[in-house]
């Protein structure tokens, strides 16, 4: 059985996937990452000592990374912090500074950190960004990493995240 629809209800119809179909076009560039893009890439790390290591807690590498942040970084630990549970997992946490140099200007992070002391210094951070220059003026975003890093032999790992752009 047909059932006949009157012209009312199908104009009513058509008005409302044209709404539906205007907010889906306009709201897509109004999205949460509106502005912002995804970075990844794998990174070494050199520990640094001496003159050249300014930190409060002795901790600084140097890091070369490929990837969406291609160039080099300098890390500087600002605070190293042992909990009650460090001597049974041989993790601390510490926080520093990062400073990001590539071909289109600088990048400036404030990390955070759970390090693993013993092994292969097995890691886990939270990188915000908080200054940029050239091309990363006025970015915002974070990313995490993973990775190793012995302040005797180094290490490497990978990033991922988002920074978002003005």
């Amino acid at each position: 059985m047909v059932r006949k629809i009157s012209s009312t209800k199908v104009r009513l119809g058509a008005i409302v996937l044209l709404a539906f179909a205007v907010l889906a076009v306009a709201g897509s560039g109004v999205s949460a990452g509106d502005g912002c893009d995804k970075v990844k890439g794998t990174f070494t790390l050199e520990p640094v000592s001496g003159p050249t290591c300014t930190s409060s807690v002795g901790i600084c590498a140097a890091g070369t990374y490929t990837g969406d942040l291609a160039g080099t970084a300098f890390f500087t630990g600002t605070s190293l912090i042992a909990t009650v549970d460090t001597p049974t997992t041989s993790v601390v946490f510490l926080t520093g500074d990062n400073l990001f140099q590539t071909p289109g200007g600088q990048l400036t992070t404030k990390d955070a950190i759970a390090l693993q002391t013993t092994g292969q210094g097995k890691f886990t951070e939270l990188d915000t960004v908080i200054a940029g220059t050239g091309e990363w003026a006025g970015a915002t975003g974070s990313f995490r990493a993973n990775g190793t890093f012995n302040t005797t032999t180094g290490g490497e790992g990978n990033y991922l995240g988002e920074i978002c752009f003005p």
